[in-house]
């Protein structure tokens, strides 16, 4: 056992030290009327093996050289104890080199050098071992593993184990150090048995246990604040769910708990008085001089006749309020009075509105941006100093600093300004790490085995620039590209860029080299809207072509250089890019080759994207896109232009590139138009993932295939989606249930990115 009598020999030891000099300093001013003081010529530590004697002797207040003073003796003794690591501190004073030696004799504590757990079944030894202080290394304090022991009891009571014992034993080793071991017996876990409702009329006991959040067949917690609060909050629930159906006097009178320790199960009460279930009489609107009523009056959720609802009308305020604030009075307040009229069971409503001055924005303060510098934020948002203030422009500015992809969380909050007619914007990031270096291979269901080297950096030296460095290689495809990104070029809203690519892939018939250079311009022109432009200057080798390549296909064998211009008009409302839940994006685009070079084609193309969201985190999102495309000045469209559909973004029921129009001997010729339409919905699960079930419709015609809107390629299909750091993961698996001669029963995808 560990020594709990230092105290006292302490005291001992300096009670009789003490006396000694004492005498001995009388004896000497009787026969000495001056006696010179004694010096303290030495000070050591003895019997400490971890704890180094700088640390001690830090502690203490005498020092060599200074005179010798024996009260002072306990004030060092307390503060070496102070440090926590010894069970007995005593003092020795000696003669020495015509002074005194003063050694302080330690006693160490032991250190633990292992803790285990024994018989934990149901919690595991890494979760127990982080609900307690004590740690490998640290000082043995038998009160420290008492309070261990109560913290692993409320731990395991707060997981329902009401019976647990907890006893902890304690081994020496030679060396005196220990290990603590705690035995656990976990015994059974207490479960509510059933949750009793007594006095409901008006609403049935599966509505008020649906409002709860304690539940049934769910571990409770005997003891500890946590079962309490929930039991709390579960009537504040059952209440409000009542004055949500018009029971605005309902209240709880009273809820037992019922423990049967035999079962380990519970049995709680809770009775109600439910009171009258009122409706909304007359509904009023006031003070409204800035907005026609009837645009008001729309966002009041409640009408004459209608069960009155609590949270209907703090709807109807919010709404208000929103309404108010896109014409800049963020100032405006609503008081939502309610008269009742107990003998007709009714509420007449005023919504008494205090219009209030207009708010401009004071200030903005941003911080947490530590790698990205102030402008590359204040750029991007839709409020500035001296703007009139909306609501709305502060959830813009949220989102699009959120859309940037610097940032792991954007909170966009305001205070009060200088006066009312004021209004400070506190804008706070967190930031993320922006720069991406990696060496690896993963598995692509169009390419296999893949190999990639990426080095990217989305927010170069803090200043927004784009700038990254991809190589790929696959079995099927192989390259790499070079680009740079500034969206603020010359610090206007001017994006320009390039691309330097390099791509190799091999299909069935031939092989396809492409090297190029692609530059590029973007500017927005309006909410949401934004043209691009752009040159691109190719060289495009058609090589490697089979033995039964047709003949379509050995006429475009060899160099082909590729010079065309293109341009694009966009428009983009999706609250989030890489998984958006509601908005829309549409795109019109068009590219002409034939300035210079050897390929003489245009091709034109529209895509709409459009996602609303429908209840619990579930998303409805829908797609559609056509083009077309030809050869002019007598050339063909190059079979690298062509279009293909089947893979992981267009019908995924086919393989990549496998919905094509054929010619007679099989080969698949591309298209000059395609069609294509999707839709898929989405559903959140836990730990980020979500699965999606989707319906995939198009096709591709031309070259053999005559346009026809009856003759599609269709299949359903279902998915994983998983928001990885380095974007969407998706897996998809479509099923052909148009099976034609030749074609498997669907197809899997495995891919990164958004599939719309």
């Amino acid at each position: 056992m560990v020594s709990t009598a230092g105290p006292v020999r302490l005291t001992v030891v300096i009670v009789l030290t003490a006396g000694l000099f004492i005498a001995s300093t009388a004896r000497a001013q009787q026969s000495q009327p001056q006696p010179a003081p004694i010096i303290i010529r030495d000070i050591h530590v003895e019997g400490n093996r971890r704890v180094q004697d700088a640390v001690i002797l830090g502690r203490i207040k005498s020092t060599v050289g200074s005179a010798f003073n024996p009260s002072l003796l306990s004030e060092d003794i307390r503060a070496i104890f102070g440090l926590g690591f010894f069970d007995d501190v005593q003092v020795r004073v000696e003669d020495f080199e015509g002074g005194v030696r003063i050694v302080f004799v330690v006693s160490e504590r032991p250190f633990i050098r292992d803790v285990d757990f024994v018989g934990n079944k149901k919690e595991d030894r890494d979760t127990l071992q982080d609900k307690i202080d004590l740690k490998l290394g640290s000082v043995y304090n038998p009160v420290d593993v008492q309070r261990a022991v109560e913290t692993l009891r409320d731990f395991y009571e707060d997981e329902g184990y009401f019976e647990v014992q907890i006893t902890p034993t304690v081994e020496k080793f030679a060396d005196s150090d220990v290990k603590l071991i705690f035995n656990i017996v976990e015994g059974r876990q207490i479960t509510i048995e059933s949750i009793v409702f007594k006095g409901n009329q008006g609403m049935r006991d599966d509505q008020l246990k649906d409002a709860m959040e304690t539940k049934e067949r769910q571990y409770f917690i005997l003891r500890g604040k946590v079962q309490r609060q929930r039991l709390e909050t579960d009537i504040d629930r059952i209440i409000q769910l009542y004055n949500d159906h018009g029971y605005i006097q309902a209240r709880v009178e009273s809820h037992d708990v019922a423990v049967d320790r035999e079962k380990a199960r519970v049995t709680i009460t809770i009775v109600v008085v439910e009171g009258p279930q009122f409706r909304v009489g007359e509904v009023k609107i006031t003070g409204v001089t800035l907005l026609p009523e009837k645009e008001v009056e729309r966002q009041v959720r409640l009408k004459t006749g209608d069960v009155f609802s609590v949270s209907r009308v703090r709807d109807s305020v919010t709404g208000i309020l929103n309404l108010y604030s896109t014409i800049g009075r963020a100032s405006a307040d609503v008081n939502p009075k309610r008269d009742q009229l107990p003998t007709v069971n009714q509420i007449n409503l005023t919504f008494e509105i205090t219009e209030g001055p207009e708010v401009y924005v004071e200030r903005i303060n941003i911080s947490g941006n530590v790698r990205s510098e102030d402008k590359i934020l204040r750029r991007e948002l839709p409020l500035h100093e001296g703007d009139l203030y909306t609501l709305q422009n502060k959830e813009k500015a949220r989102q699009r600093l959120v859309n940037l992809g610097y940032f792991e969380t954007v909170n966009v909050d305001t205070q009060p300004g200088s006066d009312k007619t004021k209004i400070i914007v506190n804008i706070v990031v967190v930031e993320r790490a922006t720069g991406i270096f990696s060496i690896g291979g993963g598995y692509s269901s169009v390419d296999s085995l893949v190999g990639t080297i990426d080095l990217a950096q989305r927010n170069f030296l803090g200043r927004g620039w784009e700038v990254a460095i991809r190589i790929r290689a696959g079995a099927v495809t192989q390259q790499g590209t070079i680009s740079f990104t500034d969206p603020w070029l010359f610090d206007r809203p001017l994006s320009g860029g390039f691309d330097i690519y390099k791509s190799i892939r091999d299909y069935q018939d031939y092989t396809y080299d492409t090297t190029g250079l692609n530059l590029r311009l973007s500017h927005p022109f309006a909410e949401y809207w934004r043209w691009h432009t752009g040159y691109r200057i190719s060289q495009d080798i058609v090589r490697n072509l089979s033995d039964t390549a047709p003949p379509d296909l050995v006429e475009q064998k060899g160099t082909t250089i590729t010079s065309s211009i293109g341009a694009s008009l966009t428009r983009d409302s999706r609250d989030l890019i890489a998984a958006p839940s509601k908005g829309g994006q549409t795109v019109i685009a068009f590219d002409f080759a034939g300035l210079g070079g050897d390929s003489q084609f245009y091709k034109g193309t529209i895509l709409q994207t459009y996602f609303k969201p429908i209840w619990f985190g579930h998303v409805l999102g829908t797609r559609f896109e056509a083009g077309y495309a030809d050869g002019w000045g007598g050339k063909d469209l190059p079979i690298f232009e062509r279009f293909y559909l089947g893979g992981p973004n267009t019908i995924r029921a086919f393989k990549y590139r496998s919905v094509s129009p054929v010619d007679d001997a099989g080969f698949k010729t591309g298209g000059t138009t395609e069609v294509l339409a999707n839709v898929e919905y989405v559903i959140p699960l836990p730990f980020g993932l979500r699965i999606a079930f989707f319906f995939d419709v198009g096709n591709v015609y031309g070259f053999g295939t005559p346009f026809d809107l009856a003759d599609v390629r269709y299949g359903p299909g279902a998915g994983i989606r998983w928001q990885s750091p380095f974007g969407p993961i998706r897996v998809d698996y479509g099923v052909n249930i148009d099976r034609r001669a030749g074609e498997g029963p669907g197809a899997f995808h495995f891919s990164v990115g958004s599939p719309f």
